[in-house]
């Protein structure tokens, strides 16, 4: 059991690891899918990376931000695709909806990750 919690402690803190795992696995049954899989599962994980690093660097829960704007953003995206489409297919929908929650996750983990760094050495001088 604590393999278990080490492993998933590691994906928690460095989720690209899990990203490069998958995509690695991936990249030999499904070329083409093996980008889209990989971020779709790292997304689930950043949105526990984030909050969980913002906790750990300053001691802040950031979590209910992270999902109220994970929500905002859906409502947006679908106001968006119910102007321009006349009828609005689900999976796309979420499919790009989930791309870009990764995105603005990975942006936000690198954020947090950076001003970390930053940190660990401006106090370490």
């Amino acid at each position: 059991m604590t393999l278990l919690h080490t492993i998933g402690t590691i994906f928690l803190y460095i989720p690209f690891l899990l990203f490069i795992f998958v995509y690695f696995l991936f990249l030999r049954k499904k070329k083409r899918k093996a980008l889209g899989v990989a971020s779709d599962i790292t997304t689930f994980l950043l949105f526990f990376s984030v909050p969980a690093s913002v906790d750990f660097l300053w001691g802040y829960s950031v979590s209910a931000i992270v999902y109220f704007v994970a929500l905002v953003l859906a409502i947006v995206l679908l106001v968006i695709e119910w102007r321009t489409a006349k009828e609005i297919e689900i999976i796309p929908f979420f499919r790009k909806l989930w791309r870009t929650c990764f995105l603005l996750l990975a942006f936000a983990y690198a954020l947090v990750w950076l001003a970390g760094l930053v940190m660990i050495i401006i106090e370490s001088v």
